[in-house]
């Protein structure tokens, strides 16, 4: 069992600290990942990660449904695990779904005076009373001085969906350091990329039961949104189409992906339909920018490129179908950018293919670390 004697000691000390060391945990409705950096002289490196599978049913839409059966999985996994970290703290992501992002536009005034402008905005932004919100905000800085404006991204979440996270992780052992949107900690992990230029980028994390969409434009998230499309989608119709197992089904994905050959098209056909509602999908969102969104500072409607992460953002010649299907230049995240002020430099404890998984407990773990991009 853990010293819990020891471990409180850890905390006051590691809270006077105003750079302490961190780990990434990456809660979604059936696994938890977890990753945590060792400081090196090219740049941070992958030091302990992994994947703790949740049971069906404990976590649905975001929601945790189960909070003793999930406390058990999560004090069963640290009790084993806490001697190999060196942080006591842990950033946790909180669900998309359940929250509320949205970018704002307010007078230009002292930074100062931004936090009790934003209390405004928020009533008349997100439909729920200001005393059952948690909420923070990031001013977006202008690319010079000229600006009658500031622009402000504010996230926030319902009080219920934030003291139910708070409370199982508690009982559960775990020191937090601090909360975020699951769209927050992805952009992180892609900034050096995303911040090449201030064109938008589409970043879209393909998991295991639903896909995430982030628009990313002009320093700032501008719009995110949630639709039904994963890993297991892709594996029910692989299996139903193809007449095979489960545990089949997920080794065609995986070693097969779109390849039009295999099977005699059988796998092409099986993935084509959700593959096509998912494309739709992005048609929907690039139309909503281009003709809704609010473009800030000097950001036009164009699209630069599509990002694919997440378990399944790997899967054999999906960039090449949706760059076909959407005419958009569609890359695989590369984290290596972020983790390295070298290019070049190699991470082989996490795989690239591997690392795409890892996106939002990559950019909780990098929190609190110096990297070479900073």
């Amino acid at each position: 069992m853990i010293n819990m004697a020891l471990r409180e000691k850890i905390l006051r000390w590691a809270d006077s600290w105003t750079r302490i060391p961190v780990f990434g945990l990456d809660i979604s409705d059936l696994s938890i990942k977890y990753l945590q950096f060792r400081p090196d002289g090219k740049g941070p490196k992958p030091d302990i990660f992994g994947e703790i599978p949740v049971p069906e049913a404990v976590i649905e839409n975001g929601k945790i449904k189960k909070e003793d059966e999930l406390e058990k999985i999560l004090s069963g996994w640290l009790a084993k695990e806490w001697g190999k970290f060196r942080s006591a703290f842990a950033v946790v992501s909180l669900p998309e779904e359940e929250g509320f992002l949205r970018l704002i536009q307010i007078p230009k005034i002292k930074r100062d005076e931004v936090a009790n402008a934003i209390r405004w905005e928020i009533e008349g932004n997100i439909p729920l009373p200001l005393n059952e919100l948690v909420y923070d905000y990031e001013v977006v800085e202008p690319p010079d001085s000229n600006f009658d404006h500031l622009d402000v991204v504010i996230s926030a979440f319902p009080k219920t969906v934030v003291e139910s996270y708070l409370r199982v992780l508690k009982r559960a052992g775990f020191g937090v350091w601090a909360m975020e949107v699951e769209s927050q900690a992805i952009v992180r992990s892609l900034l050096p990329y995303l911040t090449r230029n201030r064109e938008a980028k589409i970043i879209v994390d393909i998991g295991r039961t639903r896909t995430g969409i982030i628009i990313f434009a002009g320093g700032a998230i501008v719009y995110t949104t949630t639709v039904n499309f994963g890993g297991k989608i892709l594996e029910e119709n692989l299996m139903r189409n193809l007449n095979i197992s489960m545990e089949e089904a997920v080794a065609v994905k995986n070693g097969k992906g779109l390849d039009k050959n295999a099977y005699e098209g059988g796998i092409f056909d099986a993935l084509l339909p959700a593959l096509s509602a998912l494309a739709d999908e992005l048609k929907k969102t690039i139309t909503f920018y281009q003709t809704h969104a609010k473009h800030t500072h000097r950001v036009d409607g164009l699209i630069d490129s599509i990002i694919l992460i997440g378990g399944d953002g790997n899967l054999l010649g999906l960039a090449t179908y949706l760059s076909g299907a959407l005419k958009v230049r569609t890359v695989m995240g590369d984290f290596l950018s972020v983790l390295s002020s070298s290019p070049s430099f190699p991470i082989p404890a996490l795989p690239r293919n591997k690392s795409l998984a890892y996106a939002t407990a990559i950019g909780l773990g990098l929190r609190n670390v110096k990297t070479g991009n900073q």
